[in-house]
């Protein structure tokens, strides 16, 4: 390749991201799922080991692509188990790649719920009453309900006793009515190794959780801001994203801008904050620092951030950061949100009606895009050919 490209690894929202803003891209996955490959500005693609499973063989996969591409080339990471790599072999990412502005210390803090409580409370943020696992028997009883919290997503969805009070879904977080209750298993997480913090849990539902997007320059200035609410998770309760839109919220924009100028913040950032229902308080809740799903639906409004990136890193910016976007615009995750629609409905918290009115409007798909038709039709040929393997085995 004679210039350079953005390498983006894992996530087919942000690889489009450079497909709104006609941009070629490298696009590697490493899950198997080769959608970002196919996608219509993917100039190349690459499948590699999984990096929490196979971290070594994923270097030297990313070694050998760096090879053929040549050094350089901007970075977008999308997943946490490529944040944890990329922090073993720092240096060796800084040879290999351009455009990585995090901070190797505001990486760690991301990824260690533990070291986020302590920033946390360093700077007085507003986060709920929330306590280290030896601090448990500090909690009063105003602080029940309770959440439980995983210090690591690895080792929280690779837990049996995760697994098994979540009912074999994957939540992000597990509630407990009160501290007895969750005394119960307590001792039996201690015994898997999970690590884990317990915090105040907020009342409200998940579409009361609000987050914060921008990209900060190596002076700690914003080159935008946009502000996203959930609409719905599957599972119901602490579950993965399935409807997202965008709303104007200027204090939580001027409150995510003081903060993160005050620990000098670098690179892009996502600060989930959550909507007290009884209070009308706003706690924030953790900050993170890599590329996601919210880029793509921002690129789709009207600011692109991973676009924003790519240009900075080439001496482009804005005038002013961008704030103006579209709030009319749904994201949809479609199958899951079934799923979501479903539990709500039984649990008699949403109506036919309310979910119809909820998609009513113009929508993007995670994965069907009729500019960029081919990952859907490549997820189509991999669901068809699963479906006549299973029927094989079955004959």
């Amino acid at each position: 390749m004679n210039t350079t490209f953005p390498v983006v690894i894992g996530n087919l929202m942000v690889g489009r991201c450079f497909t709104v803003a006609k941009i070629p891209f490298v696009g590697i996955t490493s899950n198997n799922d080769k959608r970002i490959t196919f996608s219509r500005y993917c100039r190349k693609g690459f499948s590699i080991p999984k990096p929490d499973e196979e971290p070594e063989a994923f270097v030297k996969a990313l070694r050998e692509i760096v090879h053929e591409i040549g050094t350089g080339n901007p970075l977008f990471v999308t997943n946490d188990a490529h944040l944890k790599v990329m922090l073993r072999y720092w240096e060796e990412f800084h040879q290999m790649f351009s455009g990585i502005f995090l901070k190797k210390e505001m990486i760690e803090i991301s990824l260690d719920k533990s070291k986020f409580l302590s920033l946390a409370r360093s700077y007085k943020m507003p986060i709920p009453p929330t306590y280290y696992s030896d601090e448990i028997d500090q909690l009063q009883e105003a602080d029940s309900p309770i959440i439980v919290k995983p210090l690591s997503r690895v080792s929280w969805f690779q837990s049996k006793v995760v697994q098994e009070v979540g009912g074999g879904k994957f939540y992000k977080v597990l509630k407990f009515a009160t501290k007895s209750e969750f005394d119960s298993i307590r001792s039996r997480l201690n015994e898997e190794g999970v690590q884990y913090l317990v915090q105040k849990d907020i009342p409200g539902p998940e579409s009361n959780i609000l987050s914060f997007h921008s990209f900060f320059t190596e002076k700690s200035e914003p080159l935008c801001a946009f502000v996203g609410r959930k609409i719905r998770t599957y599972p119901a309760d602490y579950g993965m994203s399935t409807s997202l839109k965008l709303i104007k919220h200027p204090q939580i924009v001027e409150e995510s801008i003081d903060i993160l100028k005050r620990i000098q913040y670098v690179g892009p950032v996502k600060i989930d904050y959550k909507l007290d229902e009884d209070t009308g308080k706003i706690y924030l809740l953790e900050i993170n620092t890599r590329y996601n799903i919210w880029h793509y639906l921002g690129a789709r409004a009207g600011i692109n951030i991973p676009e924003l990136a790519y240009n900075y890193l080439h001496g482009r910016v804005p005038e002013k950061p961008l704030t103006e976007y579209r709030t009319d615009i749904r994201w949809l995750n479609f199958e899951n949100d079934l799923h979501s629609f479903w539990e709500l409905r039984r649990k008699g918290e949403i109506t036919l009606g309310e979910w119809l009115k909820s998609i009513k409007g113009r929508r993007i798909y995670q994965t069907l895009a009729f500019d960029d038709p081919l990952p859907v039709l490549y997820g189509i040929l991999k669901t068809t050919q699963g479906i006549f393997r299973r029927m094989r085995r079955l004959v």
